[in-house]
């Protein structure tokens, strides 16, 4: 029975050592206000979220949580990307779905053009990592979604 338990412990640490990191891309924070702009808020986190699955096809480096999953339960808890207290309540929602990092994104209108910003979190400190962030891209309103390669490629060594 001993050398059971250890068989069956030492199996499961394995797995969990190689087990993926699971990760939420999160629907951006319109931090203009504006609501017109609030369903840039979901395209951008679909397109950030297809854009990272097609990066890691094979799946070994991290697992994307599917977007209606991460929705449903952010609308359980009744949580909006436009209201200024989500970022503090969205972390309930987070470890709810058992996530480890959260891809968490902002834009705002200056000018003609919108500032977007990209950040990882780490679930358990709830702070952003210091490497592997997307900062300061501009783009036009029609030129927003060819920002995500740009996103891709500075966040995706994080996620690993």
């Amino acid at each position: 029975m001993k050398r059971f338990i250890i068989l069956l412990t030492l199996i499961l640490s394995a797995t969990m050592s190689y087990s993926q990191t699971r990760v939420a891309v999160l629907p951006f924070q319109n931090m203009d206000g504006n609501i017109d702009y609030n369903i840039l808020c979901y395209d951008l986190q679909e397109a950030l979220t297809t854009a990272l699955i097609e990066a890691d096809e094979t799946g070994q480096e991290y697992y994307i949580v599917p977007a209606d999953s991460v929705e449903i339960v952010l609308s359980e808890l009744n949580l909006d990307p436009s209201n200024p207290q989500y970022k503090s309540d969205l972390w309930k929602a987070v470890q709810l779905l058992n996530i480890k990092k959260v891809v968490l994104g902002t834009f705002n209108k200056q000018s003609d053009k919108f500032l977007m910003n990209t950040y990882i979190y780490d679930v358990k400190m709830r702070m952003a990592y210091p490497n592997n962030q997307a900062k300061d891209i501009f783009k036009t309103r029609e030129q927003i979604l060819e920002a995500i390669p740009e996103i891709v490629s500075a966040i995706q060594p994080g996620l690993k």
